[in-house]
Parts: C-alpha cells; structure tokens; sequence
C-alpha cells in the first residue's frame, strides 16, 4: 500500500478533515507563529472577536436599505418602494432568505474571505429578480478576462466539477482588494494576532484548570519522613473539584514562591486585554463595544455617531456602490441607499431642533432640509426665511435665553422678576398672548403626533414644518424679534424631540408656563 493509501486506512484517518472541511480551503500554512492554526471556527471562539464580527455584519443587517429616485429640476430624491429592487434589498432577496439575514450572511462572508457572490437571476421583476447568495466564497475563484470583464469558476465541493459564470451573473462584493478583482478577509491580516490570543486563552484555561496560579516549592527544615511527604504530596495533589481544600503542611515547611515565569509575571490579564486592542484596531469597532463597558469620554450619541461614520461608514458606501453599479440598470435616476440614522436615534433631537433653528434663521430653506432627510421638495418651500419676513418690528434685544430642552422635563420654570415695573394690565396682556401661543402649539403637537405615530422621522419633519412657520406667529403675537422667535421654537421643538416627549405638554398647558413665556417676552420691553 502506498503512503497516501496508509494515511487514509491508518489510525490517522478518523482525524483527517472531510473534503469539506476548511482546512482543505484555508490559507497555506498550516498554524500562525504562535503555533496554531486559526480557522473561522476557532477565531469565532475568541468572544473579542466574535463580538466585532457579530457588531459589523449585525449593524449591515439592521439599517434599512431602500432605492431613491432622483427627481428633476433639482427637487431631491424620495423613496422609490416601486423600484424592482425595492422589496429586492429592503425585504427578501428570494425565496428562502430575507433581506436581514442576506445582508448579515453578506458581512460574515466579506470578514473571514474578503468576498461575496450571489447569482444574478431574471424573473418577473426583470433582470434582477431575485439573488442567491453562494454559501461558501471560498469555492468561487474570480480572474479578469481580456482585462475588461470578470469570470468566475465555482467549484462543487459534492462533486469537485467546476463551473464558470460571467460577470452579468453574479453579484460580488469585495474589500480589502489590491488588484479590484478578488478581496481578501480581515481574519487573514489578524490571524496571527489571533493565533496569539488563542494561546493566551488557552494557557489561562490550562492555570485555572489546576486549581492554583502559583508556582513554588516546599522547604523544610531538616529532614522530611516519608509519612509527612506522602502526606503533604497527596494533599497537593487533587482533582479539579478539589483544588480550593487546604493544603497540609508539616515539620514546619513552608512555600516558596518561584522565581520563574508566573502567570503574574507574565502579566495574563494585560496580554488578553492587548487581544481585544488588538481585535479593535483590526475590525475598527471601538473597544468600549467589546468589552461591553461605557465610554471613558464623550457622550452616547457622538459615540454611535462616530460608529456609524468611522466603523460602519466604508462598509456601507463599498455595498452601496456595488448595488448601484451591478443591480441599477438606469444608475443616474436611481441609487440604493442605507438610511445611517435608523441607529443613531439618539441623535434625532439635537438635528431636528438645529434644522428648526436653521430654517427659521434662513440659513436653510424648507426644503434643503428636506433633501437632507431624503424627503421630496414640496412647493413653495425652496426659498429661505429671514427675520425680516417673520415681523416688521424690532424690540429691544432681551437678556434671557429661549426654553431649554430640560426645563419641560422638570418643574414648570418660576417666574422671574423684571427689572422694571411693568403694569398688571400689560402683563395680563402678555400671559393671554402666551397662553394663545402654547395652546396653538399643543392642538397642532397632538395632530401631528397622531398622524405620524408610525414614522419617528416623518413625525420630526413634519414638527419642523410646524415650527418653521409657528415662528412667524410667535414674533407677531408676543412682538418678539425674528430670531428671539426662532430660538423660541427651536426650544420648543428640541423638547419633544428629546426625552421629554410629548409629556412636555403637560408642562405647556399650566398657567405658570404661559406666565414665564410671558416674562421671558416683556423682558424686552424692560431693557
């Protein structure tokens, strides 16, 4: 029998990988400098790692992916739900996988090889009808043809039979490519940093599993009997249950800490920690994800902003401009786009309330704000505000500042004393002025609320359209400076996008609120 004929009918056949099994597809070299071989498997069984991974391809998954249309004479883009390739990428791409699954699939694939294929099927919605994505990337070996087009050979691993597939056929996503023709995985770059952790982790499994982290030895004065010695041997020597019992020590023996290599010395807790920097830097998520902790600085929201614009930006931006370059067939009037702020929720009150603050101001216009949130133009609404449009008078600037987000989550603001007297008639004047002012705003509040209970982001445009033109009522009512007005509802606004909600109504409809908006406004007529 010849040797590979021993090798396969020999005790090693029971240990030899199936055809398969990774290892017959992995990268050549059998084990990293550390002295072990790191698969997707065991790379997956670092937790640093799999959370990273799991973050990336979870966060792929979760943002809502829709095609836009592009409308004429610069009004904007809006959703296009009729596109063929609408239900396509938002929904489920075909009969057994729907687009979540798909897209988190799409993310593992690109992180342990780089790649990602799909066969491109017609059908009833046209040329892309549906897209079935082929399980293993590594079978697929792509080349360039003639130096303009791609083919790819699939191989069957049932089989070992190849077939080839031009690139009209497929749907290939790649990163980290040197040559734009086949990507390479981030677990490639990280395997021997991998590799390392692995041992570390293993070395920590092996120390804990013998009951003791110490090292030493036993000194005694004299000469130890053999009575005591087997005694003191046997009580050292215990099963993994048993190693928290108390040891015996006799003849006055003593233990001596080693001098050698101790896992203390060594500094095990530091170098597994060294592996979770290392899996940050390679992935980019940042550490505090890893190690499910809180940010040592900054703020929730500019951290999940910065996640979305430095960890997740380049992932989104390479699988949009795939879509829009291999899927779209008329690509200058349709695009695919992922909507970023469906994870950066936390964010929605602080832009809202500056768009409100900046079409008020006439820094925007209605519907360059609208543009931004991927929302149509609508008439009318292109040109922009000025202070000058919202009233024809110009009081006195005022010293106090408008409502604060917070003041509407806490107890109704106190009343301040004006500097100067004013009459108890002016200021009934003013507090029914204000009352006017906050009943308009809660009637028009509840409406909108009710009618976008479904759609956060249209309930938010729809208040700053609110906004935008309550201001103008705001100054004429109250005979308030443009801007103080815009400031106003800025406040306002920043409320109910913030946590207070709509329970800063309630805050609105006491008489006490109407009484300090009424202050806040004479304010100007004291200075």
């Amino acid at each position: 029998m010849d040797m590979l004929g021993r090798l396969l009918t020999g005790p090693l056949q029971a240990k030899t990988p199936g055809p398969a099994d990774d290892f017959w597809y992995g990268p050549v070299g059998a084990s990293t400098p550390a002295g072990v071989r790191v698969s997707t498997d065991t790379a997956n069984k670092l937790s640093a790692w799999f959370r990273g991974r799991e973050i990336i391809a979870t966060g792929i998954a979760m943002l809502p992916l829709d095609m836009f249309e592009r409308l004429p004479q610069d009004q904007g883009p809006q959703k296009a739900p009729a596109h063929p390739l609408h239900d396509l990428l938002h929904s489920q791409p075909n009969e057994w996988l729907n687009s979540f699954d798909w897209r988190r699939m799409m993310g593992y694939h690109l992180i342990d090889h780089g790649n990602h294929y799909a066969y491109i099927e017609a059908g009833a919605r046209g040329f892309v009808d549906r897209l079935q994505p082929i399980i293993d990337p590594t079978t697929v070996k792509p080349r360039l043809m003639n130096g303009r087009r791609k083919v790819y050979e699939i191989t069957d691993r049932k089989t070992g039979g190849t077939t080839t597939a031009l690139q009209d056929e497929i749907f290939h996503l790649h990163i980290l490519s040197t040559d734009g023709v086949e990507g390479r995985g981030v677990l490639s770059y990280a395997r021997d940093s991998l590799g390392l952790t692995s041992v570390l982790e293993q070395f920590a499994s092996r120390i804990f599993s013998k009951g003791s982290l110490s090292a030493g030895a036993l000194e005694v004065p004299g000469v130890l009997n053999d009575d005591a010695s087997k005694r003191m041997a046997e009580s050292f020597i215990t099963s993994e249950q048993n190693w928290h019992l108390p040891k015996v020590l006799e003849q006055g023996a003593k233990w001596v800490q080693s001098q050698g290599l101790t896992p203390e010395n060594a500094q095990m807790l530091l170098s597994r920690k060294f592996g979770i920097d290392e899996v940050s830097r390679f992935l980019g998520v940042p550490r505090h994800m890893l190690e499910n902790s809180d940010p040592s600085f900054g703020n929730a929201e500019q951290f999940n902003r910065n996640f979305i614009d430095f960890t997740m930006g380049w992932w989104l931006v390479m699988i949009e401009m795939a879509i829009n370059t291999q899927l779209v067939a008329a690509p200058l009037k349709y695009y695919a786009e992922f909507n970023r702020d469906a994870i950066a929720r936390g964010d929605l009150a602080a832009r809202w309330a500056a768009y409100v603050d900046a079409i008020t101001t006439g820094t925007f216009s209605r519907n360059e704000v609208r543009r931004k949130e991927n929302m149509p133009s609508l008439p009318g609404l292109d040109e922009p505000l000025t202070p000058a449009h919202l009233t024809g008078k110009q009081p006195a600037a005022r010293s106090g500042a408008a409502p604060a987000p917070a003041q509407a989550r806490q107890a109704v603001p106190a009343v301040a004393e004006p500097a100067v007297v004013i009459s108890p008639q002016a200021r009934a004047i003013a507090v029914s002025a204000a009352g006017r002012v906050l009943r308009k705003e809660i009637a028009a509040v509840q409406q909108l609320a009710k009618r976008h209970a479904a759609d956060q982001d249209a309930y938010a445009a729809a208040l700053t359209e609110f906004y935008a033109k309550h201001s103008e009522t705001v100054a004429q009512t109250l005979l308030i400076p443009g801007a103080e007005a815009a400031a106003y509802c800025a406040g306002q606004a920043g409320q109910l996008l913030g946590e207070a909600g709509l329970n800063a109504l309630d805050a609105w409809a006491q008489d006490t609120y109407a009484e300090w908006l009424a202050e806040w406004a004479l304010e100007g007529v004291a200075a």
